[in-house]
C-alpha cells in the first residue's frame, strides 16, 4: 500500500512542474526520488529477514576440544557505581553474582567493579555459583530469581533442591540486611585498608583462585577503587571506564570487553557463549 502511494506521489511531482521556478522544482523532484529509493532499499531486509541461530555444540567442537587447551576468548566484564546513594550496592551485587555464575570457563571471565560491600558478595558467591550450575537456575541474579512468581519445582525434581533453595534464600536475605546496614564510616574504613599495596591486596601477586563450597574455581573478581578529589573533574562513568580498561590491560588483556550498568544483570547464563558464536566465527 505504501509503495503504491509513493508511486502516485512521484507521478504527481513529475507531471506538475513549476515552470516559474524550474531549477528549484527539478532539485526537489531529484531529492524525492532519492528519498524514495533509500526507503525502498531500507525495506528489503524487512521483506526478506535473515534469522541467525547459535549452536553451542559447534562452538565447543571448535574451541573446547577434549584433551586440548580451551581456545575460547577471554572476556572482561565491567560494573561500576558512581553514587552509592542513587545506585545501591545491593543492586550491583546481584549483577556481579549473575556474572560470576555465567556458563563460561572460569579462567576466561574477569569481573572488574567499582563499588562497595564487595566482601559480602564474594562470600555469598561461593555458595550461589555452584547452586546455579547444579540446578541450571535462570536468571542467576538472586534478587530477581527469588522474586519470580513461578513454580520452581516444575523442572527440578531432585530431592535436595527444595532444601538448598530454602537455605540459599535465607542466606540471600541475611546478606541483603547486612549490606543495607553498612554505615558510611564502615565502608570508608574498609576502603582505607585497601589503599595498602602488599602481597594480599595485589591481585597480580596471587597465584591461586577463589574456590566455591564444592572446591571448584570461581571467575576472578577484581575490586578497583578510584581516587576522587574535590575540585578535580573525575569524568564520572567515562573516567571509571578508563580506569577499568587500564587495569584490564595489565591484569588480563582480554580481547573482548562487556560494560554493564549496576542494574543490568545477565538474565541468560549462556549469553557470553551466544556472543562468541558470532564474534569468533571465522566467516
Amino acid at each position: 500500500m505504501r509503495l503504491f502511494i509513493l508511486v502516485f506521489f512521484l507521478r504527481f511531482c513529475v507531471l506538475t512542474p513549476a515552470y516559474d521556478a524550474y531549477p528549484l522544482w527539478l532539485a526537489s523532484v531529484m531529492c524525492e526520488v532519492w528519498f524514495a529509493l533509500s526507503w525502498i532499499l531500507d525495506q528489503f531486509p524487512k521483506w526478506f529477514p535473515i534469522t541467525r541461530e547459535t549452536y553451542f555444540n559447534c562452538l565447543s567442537m571448535r574451541f573446547e576440544r577434549e584433551g586440548e587447551p580451551n581456545l575460547l576468548a577471554s572476556v572482561d566484564v565491567y560494573v561500576s557505581i558512581m553514587d552509592p546513594l542513587k545506585e545501591p550496592s545491593i543492586i550491583a551485587a546481584n549483577t556481579v553474582l549473575s556474572i560470576l555464575a555465567v556458563d563460561y570457563p572460569v579462567d576466561k571471565v574477569v569481573s572488574m567493579l567499582l563499588f562497595d560491600a564487595l566482601s559480602e558478595t564474594s562470600k555469598f558467591a561461593r555458595r550461589w555459583v555452584p547452586f546455579c550450575k547444579k540446578y541450571s537456575i535462570e536468571p542467576r541474579a538472586p534478587e530477581f530469581y527469588f522474586s519470580q512468581k513461578i513454580d520452581y519445582l516444575k523442572d527440578n525434581v531432585q530431592p535436595t533442591f527444595v532444601k538448598e533453595r530454602r537455605a540459599m534464600k535465607v542466606g540471600h536475605k541475611d546478606r541483603t540486611k547486612r549490606m543495607e546496614s553498612l554505615s558510611l564510616g564502615t565502608v570508608l574504613v574498609i576502603i582505607q585498608e585497601w589503599f595498602r599495596f602488599d602481597y594480599d591486596s595485589n591481585p597480580l601477586a596471587r597465584s591461586g583462585r577463589a574456590l566455591d563450597v564444592e572446591g571448584k574455581e570461581l571467575p576472578r573478581l577484581v575490586y578497583i577503587s578510584r581516587e576522587k578529589r574535590l575540585g578535580y573533574n573525575h569524568h564520572k562513568k567515562v573516567g571509571a571506564m578508563n580506569a577499568l580498561v587500564r587495569v584490564s590491560t595489565v591484569l588480563s588483556n582480554a580481547p573482548f570487553m562487556l560494560n554493564l550498568d549496576c542494574d543490568h544483570y545477565i538474565n541468560n547464563s549462556k549469553a557470553i557463549r551466544e556472543a562468541m558464536c558470532f564474534l569468533m566465527d571465522p566467516r
